[in-house]
């Protein structure tokens, strides 16, 4: 999966607004937590399908809409909102239960590295698309994966050293 750009989009081509959200909504829920980042996420779809063709101009739109994103989740995070970051128990009775642990060693961890290691780990994302969606460098990723997940390993007993 490679996220668009503008040189990758045609004048007579409509923006795949998709291909640019789903990897922002996961980010701004792995920051955010569930209610905040998909409300979040909400709002950053709202946006791109009103400026489809502003955003499709853009170097990095998936950058741009996590901007956007963020701007919302804090005006959400300011009012008031409950922040939840992962279920503790399934949200249907035909799901399996969910590794507590693993999550809650995943909120103990820094929102860049918790961020970085989900997308790379969990959603199977490329470095360079996780620079691309948080708009950082590759090396920044690099980084963020590597110091989340020594922690992880660390708070979970699982630290090879």
């Amino acid at each position: 999966m490679t996220l668009p750009h503008r040189a990758d989009i045609d004048a007579d081509d409509e923006p795949d607004i998709e291909s640019w959200i789903v990897p922002v909504r996961r980010a701004l829920v792995a920051r955010y937590g569930i209610e905040v980042g998909a409300e979040a996420a909400a709002e950053a779809a709202t946006w791109a399908v009103e400026h489809a063709e502003r955003l499709a101009m853009m170097g990095n739109p998936a950058g741009y809409l996590y901007r956007v994103g963020q701007t919302a989740a804090r005006r959400s995070v300011r009012w008031g909102s409950r922040h939840v970051m992962f279920p503790s128990e399934p949200v249907a009775p035909d799901l399996p239960l969910l590794d507590v642990d693993l999550f809650r060693a995943l909120e103990q961890l820094r929102e860049e590295h918790r961020i970085a290691v989900l997308l790379t780990h969990g959603y199977g994302y490329t470095y360079r698309q996780v620079a691309e969606v948080l708009d950082v460098s590759e090396a920044a990723v690099t980084n963020f994966v590597h110091r989340g997940m020594t922690k992880l390993r660390s708070i979970l007993g699982d630290d090879p050293t």
